[in-house]
């Protein structure tokens, strides 16, 4: 039967520290990595009754390196290494062996001669009733394709001799996947998987410092979860990755992790076969479904009392209304179109811990759904920390998950008034504004988390992953991933840095964590917007002349439009007969900016202009920063 097993290489920590973090994460198989044994301070027998004491089966012992087509002497040393290594498995428990083709430049290109090898070690291990794996190193000597390692093995011509298949060193390679579906499944000794991001590197430096779990790369592991399985095979799909990310934090949390990733890949190889007519896999149970996110239904703010007035009046600047206060809290409701912002002053509960924590800042986002059960499921099954606050007589349970830096993600129904309810509405006050939704969102996290919540934003809330990408920043550069629902109606941007004074940096060191930076907000006609949020005091970033005299040779830009643009720090964009016009307000308090943005027949996000915004909020950084020391 399948079963998701994780390599103890994942991890961080010690072995036992490993083994207990993946039977906690539900994963019933483990394979040992020689290192993690080599530094266990018990014996291989201790390993085998840890591992049984927590359900776990120990699948593999790996890796056997540089031992085929070797001359002689390193041959017979080899033969010698590998009839130890057998003896050890006795001990551990483990009945297959994994060895990885050859790196060494004394190896030899011969074929025949690397199948004589793996024959006689494989009428070894007979004797030890033990198996071997052969596996195709992207990087190996001869051996680079898992075709080649395959033709190995079938000349070898053992029956407890098989391959070994690691999506990472197909897809590096650009190997053929289709055709792992004619492998004879008892011919496949075990599948192991990783997922990479489309990085220009050399495939060793890629793999022993970028893979990560599927789902969060670029490579298309449905498709060879799904030729590996209808080949046939049902034993173990274990997850192996090298990741400096990963072993710097939590096991507990890499391995849960690990388990959303494989659940959430096994979704899609379910969906990938049920759209074929195939039979259900009985190995992959059914989760339940995600939610359909129809919409940001609103963004609380945490603050204090001072920075709270601060906030109120540049939301009152920007075109909102106070449309409630709180029945019970001293919680304001501001609206404006189809844009719900919270301000909670709360002296108690989790809106104040977070502001203490974090000062004035996005402390939780209410996502509107098709399904509030469903979300919660669905949640659950992800093994996401659930949260209920503290509520009044008659007020409204707004259901929650923990998000990022522990804000909140609540859950509404589509269409459900029922929290607004809390509010005592006001009376409309003056025209409606020009703003109308929120376009999308920006997370700051850090360099750890990056991954982690990108599979969290894919797996749990059913968003769609866009390739990284690289932006430059003046005082570095920062990596960004975008996420959004199907309907294009929640959009959140991941970024992360690689440190130093980098705008996310920045962040970072002033919110004291991760959390929201950018609230990016759709207008019909930004330059009303804009020059009625000017008049109302509201401060924009200020962009450089030279932008302009840019803009001017590279689009054909009517001068009264650029003129205007100038005079307000407009940004704009064009793809094709797109255009993208776009503006920031000044950091708040170095946390959190507000962008408003215009589309027309254009679905970027104007990625061209991010070093230009960058570039100005490092100005008016540096500025205040050399005011403080002039004032001292």
């Amino acid at each position: 039967m399948l079963r998701w097993s994780i390599a103890s290489v994942c991890m961080g920590g010690a072995l036992e520290e490993k083994l207990a973090a993946a039977a906690k994460a539900g994963f019933r198989a483990v394979e040992i990595f020689e290192n993690d044994l080599t530094f266990f301070r018990g014996k291989p027998r201790d390993a085998r009754l840890m591992a049984a004491d927590l359900g776990l089966e120990l699948v593999a012992l790996q890796p056997l390196r540089d031992f085929e087509a070797m001359p002689d002497p390193a041959r017979a040393k080899n033969f010698d290494r590998a009839a130890r290594k057998l003896d050890l498995m006795h001990e551990l428990g483990a009945r297959l062996l994994c060895l990885c083709s050859n790196v060494s430049p004394d190896a030899i290109d011969d074929r025949e001669r690397a199948a004589r090898d793996l024959a006689e070690l494989a009428d070894l291990a007979r004797q030890h009733g033990m198996r071997i794996g052969y596996e195709a190193l992207a990087w190996a000597r001869w051996v680079k394709d898992w075709t080649a390692a395959w033709d190995i093995v079938r000349a070898a011509d053992r029956d407890n001799l098989g391959i070994v298949l690691d999506s990472f060193h197909i897809c590096v390679r650009g190997n053929p996947i289709e055709p792992i579906a004619a492998l004879p499944a008892e011919k496949i000794a075990l599948v192991q998987v990783a997922d990479a991001p489309a990085l220009t590197m050399d495939p060793l430096s890629l793999s022993r410092h970028y893979r990560c779990y599927p789902g969060q790369g670029d490579y298309p592991i449905v498709d060879y979860l799904d030729a590996v399985t209808r080949s046939g095979y049902r034993g173990p799909l274990s997850l192996e990755i090298f990741n400096d990310q990963f072993r710097g934090a939590s096991a507990a949390a890499i391995a849960i992790d690990g388990m959303r990733s494989l659940r959430a890949a096994g979704e899609a190889l379910a969906a990938k076969r049920a759209a074929r007519g195939d039979p259900p896999l009985a190995d992959l149970p059914p989760l339940p479904p995600p939610p359909v996110v129809e919409r940001a239904e609103f963004i609380e703010f945490a603050a204090g009392d001072t920075a709270a007035s601060e906030l109120t009046a540049l939301l009152e600047g920007l075109g909102f209304r106070r449309a409630g206060r709180h029945r019970s809290k001293d919680v304001d409701l501001y609206s404006q179109g189809g844009i719900n912002f919270i301000v909670n002053r709360e002296r108690e509960g989790f809106a104040h811990s977070f502001s203490l924590l974090h000062g004035p800042s996005v402390c939780a986002i209410a996502l509107g759904v098709d399904s509030v059960d469903k979300a919660l499921e669905r949640a659950s099954a992800f093994e996401c920390q659930s949260y209920a606050g503290k509520i009044g007589p008659g007020e409204a349970t707004v259901p929650a998950v923990a998000g990022v830096e522990g804000s909140l993600i609540y859950f509404i129904g589509a269409g459900d008034p029922a929290w607004r309810d809390d509010f005592a509405l006001a009376e409309p006050l003056g025209p409606e504004g020009s703003l109308r939704k929120v376009d999308h969102l920006s997370n700051v996290v850090r360099r750890g988390e990056f991954l982690s919540w990108s599979l969290f934003y894919g797996a749990v809330l059913g968003l769609k992953p866009q390739p990284q990408v690289e932006i430059a920043d003046p005082h570095g550069a920062f990596f960004s991933r975008l996420l959004r629902s199907p309907n294009g109606e929640l959009r959140i941007a991941l970024n992360v840095g690689e440190g130093g004074a980098t705008g996310v940096s920045r962040f970072l060191d002033a919110f004291g964590g991760a959390g929201f930076q950018q609230i990016a907000l759709s207008s019909d006609d930004i330059f009303v917007a804009v020059e009625a949020a000017k008049a109302s005091g509201v401060a924009f970033l200020p962009i450089p002349d030279n932008y302009y005299d840019d803009l001017a040779t590279r689009f054909d830009i009517a001068p009264d439009l650029l003129a205007r643009m100038r005079a307000l720090g407009m940004l704009y964009d064009r793809v094709k007969d797109g255009e993208f016009f776009h503006i920031y307000t000044r950091t708040f308090q170095d946390r959190f900016f507000f962008e408003i943005v215009e589309r027309r027949n254009y679905d970027l996000f104007g990625a061209a202009n991010t070093p230009v915004r960058l570039a100005a909020q490092a100005s008016l950084t540096d500025a205040d920063e050399r005011a403080e020391i002039e004032f001292e």
